[in-house]
């Protein structure tokens, strides 16, 4: 089956953990930055006021890991944060490919890019 690419697909989300935690940086720097008028206020699962300081908290550990040699435990922290916000990411990409339908250029501002690896 040949399938023509249309300008609505998924924008590919990062698979790496690093790309991840630098993906979300951007997209909760961009959320907080817009305040009250953040379209992705609107989110009601996978939020950022959820998932927000989760962002900081895994750049720290990962940070911590690539320096030492911590504990299986730290690494399960490492992966759940990860998945939180992966999630948070996902929906925020869903919510504004829906908002900028017309003009999906406008991913690029919250940090999505065409050029990132795929999931």
């Amino acid at each position: 089956m040949n399938v023509m690419q249309t300008n609505t697909e998924r924008i590919p989300i990062p698979s790496d953990p690093e790309k991840i935690i630098d993906l979300g940086l951007k997209v909760y720097a961009r959320h907080c930055v817009m305040g009250n008028k953040s379209p992705l206020l609107a989110l009601q699962s996978n939020s950022w006021e959820e998932n927000g300081s989760e962002v900081n908290n895994a750049l720290r550990l990962y940070e911590l890991i690539k320096e030492e040699s911590l504990s299986q435990e730290y690494l399960c922290k490492l992966d759940e944060l990860i998945v939180k916000l992966r999630a948070s990411i996902l929906a925020s990409y869903d919510l504004l490919l829906e908002i900028y339908r017309n003009n999906p250029v406008e991913l690029g501002f919250w940090g999505f890019d065409n050029d990132k690896s795929v999931i």
